[in-house]
C-alpha cells in the first residue's frame, strides 16, 4: 500500500525521482496513466493488469479500449531511481519543475506541487472519522 507524500523536481528530460519506499513496492515495471484533472496515476504491473482486465470486461468497444490503452505508458526505474514520464503525460498533468508524489492506497498520484498543497489543505478537513472504521 502506498502512503505518505514526497516532493521532487522533474528534470529537463522528464525524469522524476521515485522515493525508495515507493520503488520497493512498484517492482520492475510500472504503468503510468492520466488521472483526473492535472494528475497522473502510477501502478505496479500486477495492479495495472487487474485494472486493465476489469476495463476490458466493462468496455468491449474497440474505440474505448484504444482510447484507454493508448494513453498508458509502461516504463522502468533507472539506476538513479528515476522514471521517465511521457511528454503527453507531463502536459496532461501540467507538470513544471516541482512535483508532488503522493501515496494513494494501491496507486501513486503525481501532480504539480502547488496544486497538491491546495488539495492537501482542503482535503485534510474532508476525512470522516465518524465512519464505521475502528480508528
Amino acid at each position: 500500500m502506498f502512503v505518505s507524500n514526497y516532493y521532487h523536481n522533474l528534470d529537463a528530460k522528464n525524469r522524476l525521482f521515485i522515493p525508495a519506499r515507493f520503488r520497493d513496492q512498484l517492482g520492475e515495471r510500472l504503468y503510468i496513466m492520466p488521472g483526473p484533472g492535472a494528475s497522473l496515476f502510477i501502478y505496479p504491473e500486477e495492479d495495472f493488469n487487474v485494472i486493465a482486465e476489469q476495463y476490458r470486461q466493462k468496455h468491449r468497444d474497440l474505440e474505448e479500449q484504444m482510447a484507454f490503452f493508448s494513453n498508458v505508458c509502461d516504463t522502468t526505474i533507472d539506476n538513479q531511481g528515476r522514471a521517465t514520464l511521457d511528454a503527453r503525460h507531463v502536459q496532461h498533468a501540467e507538470l513544471k519543475k516541482e512535483v508532488a508524489i503522493i501515496g494513494s492506497g494501491r496507486r501513486i498520484v503525481i501532480m504539480p506541487l502547488e496544486k497538491f498543497k491546495i488539495t492537501e489543505t482542503t482535503s485534510s478537513n474532508a476525512i470522516d472519522y465518524s465512519t464505521d472504521i475502528d480508528w
